[in-house]
């Protein structure tokens, strides 16, 4: 990477720790000089990751999909000419990230010398890559991907607050001891559609539906999922949906703005 092309960097970190040098077959002889060399120097490189509570894997061209507020680590081990690991402490790692990063990904070093990516509120894909301050120039990209955290899997503490908000925006009151076990089941089966299917066809939803104006019934899926007031700005596409009789619609979109799931207990 030359220069010039780091000079138009939107975003530029340098963690202490690591000089990385990429591992690959096609750049074996670029690194054939350094036989020679007496002192140690990098030519070999092993990437694994994970999120945080997995086993890290080795890091090939996938992209990294990780949820609002979740952490994955990189580790890094590095090898010289002669095959041996090189000490972390005496080489160092850059790494860049891309403008869409912004509010989307963050980087941190930690005890160990690995990198940790942390994952912000704003769903999308953003750039990284790794490269190696004044050797060689080579670099290495990884692609991240801020998911909602419905594509990840919910914990059973975030399917209990789910559940929770669904009864009260739906049938206006608490969720009862006895159908708690069976909703957050289906919540963290992946069928919440479902869980709100079966409420919105209640008997009990029809009871509350003819009893309420669209306006009431949308202020009251505010008040449940979001716990606040409809604001003008996504209000009229909800309201239309429950002036159509689409109350499902109006519950799945709620539940899937980044609002609703940021608003959610940690992992």
């Amino acid at each position: 990477m030359t220069d010039a092309k780091r000079s138009q960097t939107r975003r530029l970190a340098v963690v202490a720790g690591l000089l990385l040098v990429m591992s690959a077959t096609d750049h074996a002889a670029a690194q054939g000089p350094f036989d020679g060399w007496r002192q140690p120097v990098v030519v070999e490189l092993e990437l694994a990751g994970g999120t945080r509570g997995q086993q890290l894997r080795a890091l090939g061209g996938r992209r990294i999909e990780m949820g609002p507020g979740e952490s994955f680590t990189v580790e890094v081990d590095a090898f010289d000419q002669r095959g041996r690991r090189f000490p972390r402490e005496r080489f160092q790692m850059g790494v860049e990230l891309d403008r869409a990063c912004d509010g989307r990904l963050s980087v941190s070093d930690t005890q160990s010398g690995d990198l940790e990516f942390r994952a912000g509120r704003s769903r999308g894909r953003c750039s990284v890559v790794l490269f190696v301050p004044g050797n060689l120039n080579l670099d290495y990209p990884l692609e991240f991907e801020v998911t909602g955290i419905a594509e990840t899997g919910y914990t059973r503490r975030q399917a209990e607050e789910i559940a929770e908000r669904l009864y009260r925006a739906i049938l206006q009151r608490n969720l009862e001891r006895g159908s708690r076990a069976s909703a957050v089941a289906e919540i963290q089966r992946g069928r919440i559609d479902s869980l709100v299917s079966s409420l919105i066809d209640s008997a009990e939803f029809a009871d509350v539906r003819q009893r309420s104006q669209p306006a009431e019934l949308l202020e009251a899926f505010y008040a449940g999922l979001l716990e606040r007031a409809p604001d003008s700005a996504g209000a009229n596409d909800y309201l239309r949906d429950i002036m159509r009789g689409r109350h499902r619609d109006a519950i799945m979109n709620l539940l899937r703005s980044e609002e609703f799931e940021f608003s959610l207990p940690a992992r």
